[in-house]
């Protein structure tokens, strides 16, 4: 087993290609495959840390309709679409910058060229100087889930996807 990092284009996470047997993706996942969500988190914006928005303890998500965002690449579909927060905006996003790494995306934040939404857990992972994290009112959370191909019933696969069921539960 190997673990490896696949790039935003593909939000299958490999799936989709068959050179993944299993991936960590957040929702909503491809038609073709299944998902058992293992983690739920508040969203929160990233920011340059002058912006502002920062002096405030939490962002209305309507306070950022007019701000250019940081977006997935166009091949990660409606992955790109919920991190824009498409279905909760009344308009088109601005889009500011297009990144396929985390380490564009937290580039361009820190630069000024946008603000980005993440899980409230990659906050805590993508922490760096120049750029603010704030929460995020009146948006859904975000799911994390384990994603296996739908007709996928290897035991190897099977047996993978529930030990990681029983320790979400636990």
């Amino acid at each position: 087993m190997s673990l490896r990092l696949v790039g935003w284009e593909d939000p299958s996470g490999g799936l989709a290609d068959g050179t993944s047997d299993v991936a960590f993706l957040w929702l909503p996942v491809p038609p073709g495959v299944r998902a058992h969500v293992l983690a739920t988190e508040r969203r929160e914006v990233a920011m340059a840390a002058d912006h502002h928005l920062a002096g405030l303890a939490e962002v209305p998500f309507e306070a950022l309709a007019d701000e250019p965002f940081i977006a997935l690449p166009p091949e990660a579909g409606p992955l790109r679409d919920f991190w824009l927060a498409v279905e909760q905006r009344s308009r088109p996003p601005v889009i500011g910058v297009t990144a396929s790494t985390a380490e564009e995306v937290f580039e361009a934040v820190a630069s000024g060229l946008g603000v980005v939404l993440v899980a409230e857990g990659n906050a805590e992972l993508y922490r760096r100087p120049g750029v603010t994290y704030r929460p995020v009112g009146g948006l859904p959370p975000a799911e994390l889930a384990i994603a296996w191909r739908e007709r996928d019933r290897r035991p190897q696969v099977t047996a993978f996807v529930d030990a990681l069921r029983q320790v979400a539960q636990a």
